[in-house]
């Protein structure tokens, strides 16, 4: 107990003993801490890249957190001068707040490992794209925040230094307005998901349609019914009405079918007979209707529905090429008529012989 009691630099050396527990306690936890985290990825059998950024996490950062409070402890044990205690405490408060920054990044590195993946699964390329972009802006500002308050900490002012930051990011942002904005965009089109590449959409208020080829980080390029290909920057694409044809999950077919007026009653029964038997015994039809409209200036107009289940554009005109030719035969083999534009002209007032005289 006396050897226990001798004092080295003015502490007893108990303390010293106690000093180094702490450090092998920090290192046998975070030994421990590692260990149950490969246990649990081993039995979880996650992507590679998420288990890095696990790993990373709960290496090295939580390593640094244990020791820095292991020290900061231990430290307490010891009785210090007051100058050496003010230096002890900038120098801890200083690591700590590196570290915290430094566990933040790698916490970044986590979420966007997480969004990586969840992108993986999707057709469109934006999210790879934006992804390592916007995982080092978030890094960046995360440190820039770090690296001011160990600014602050060690009694500089910072305030002077954010005035000149805003100045000076206000300058970059009015110069690089337009690259902004599109870039902006990109992150609309990525957070809303309006469409993707391959969807077909209708850009209404622009005039343009056509299928989606690429969606960059500057523009969105079109490829067009016509075949020519169009950009169109994704600050417009963000601000426009987007049409998106293939999120559609039938096609709407209406049109109308037009009898002769001189077709008898129990035709038109059949008619509408036959159309609803096609209609309702075809693979393609989701739904449908069939009804006697109206008397029409030269023909009875059956109005035919037909909500196809083939969002392809080549499978439904093929299916409706089907239902068409049915129809025809069946109309034909029933002997109903299809009615064209005709005009009957009545003469009145002529003599007997219908000769003028």
């Amino acid at each position: 107990m006396r050897l226990l009691g001798a004092e080295i630099l003015g502490n007893a050396l108990w303390k010293y003993i106690v000093f180094f527990a702490l450090l092998l306690g920090a290192a046998l936890a975070h030994a421990a801490v590692r260990w149950l985290v490969g246990r649990a990825l081993k039995l979880r059998a996650l992507p590679e890249h998420i288990a890095t950024s696990l790993r990373a996490l709960f290496g090295k950062p939580a390593g640094a957190l244990m020791y820095l409070f292991a020290l900061w402890i231990g430290a307490k044990l010891f009785t210090l001068p007051e100058a050496a205690a003010g230096i002890v405490r900038g120098l801890f408060i200083t690591a700590l707040t590196v570290v915290v920054i430094y566990i933040a990044t790698k916490f970044v590195d986590l979420l966007f490992s997480l969004w990586r993946e969840r992108a993986r699964r999707t057709e469109t390329r934006l999210d790879d794209q934006v992804i390592p972009i916007l995982s080092k802006v978030t890094k960046f500002f995360v440190w820039a925040i770090g690296i001011l308050l160990v600014l602050q900490n060690l009694g500089y002012n910072v305030t002077s230094l954010l005035a000149g930051l805003g100045i000076g990011g206000l300058a970059v942002a009015l110069a690089a307005q337009e690259t902004l904005s599109n870039f902006i965009g990109a992150l609309a089109i990525l957070v809303d998901r309006p469409c993707e590449v391959g969807d077909r959409v209708d850009f209404d208020q622009l005039g343009i349609k056509g299928t989606i080829e690429a969606i960059g980080l500057r523009s969105t390029r079109v490829r067009t019914l016509d075949g020519t290909l169009v950009s169109i920057p994704n600050r417009t694409m963000a601000n426009t009405l987007i049409n998106n044809v293939a999120k559609r999950p039938t096609i709407k077919n209406e049109y109308v079918i037009g009898i002769v007026y001189d077709t008898p009653y129990e035709k038109v029964v059949e008619a509408l007979r036959i159309l609803r038997d096609i209609l309702a015994n075809h693979p393609s039809t989701h739904n449908y209707r069939a009804y006697f409209k109206e008397f029409g200036p030269y023909s009875l107009n059956i109005v035919v529905t037909h909500w196809c289940k083939y969002t392809d554009y080549e499978q439904f005109l093929k299916a409706t090429e089907e239902i068409n030719l049915e129809i025809k035969r069946r109309f034909e083999e029933a002997g109903i008529e299809f009615a064209f534009p005709t005009q009957t002209i009545q003469l009145t007032g002529l003599p007997p012989g219908g000769r003028t005289p």
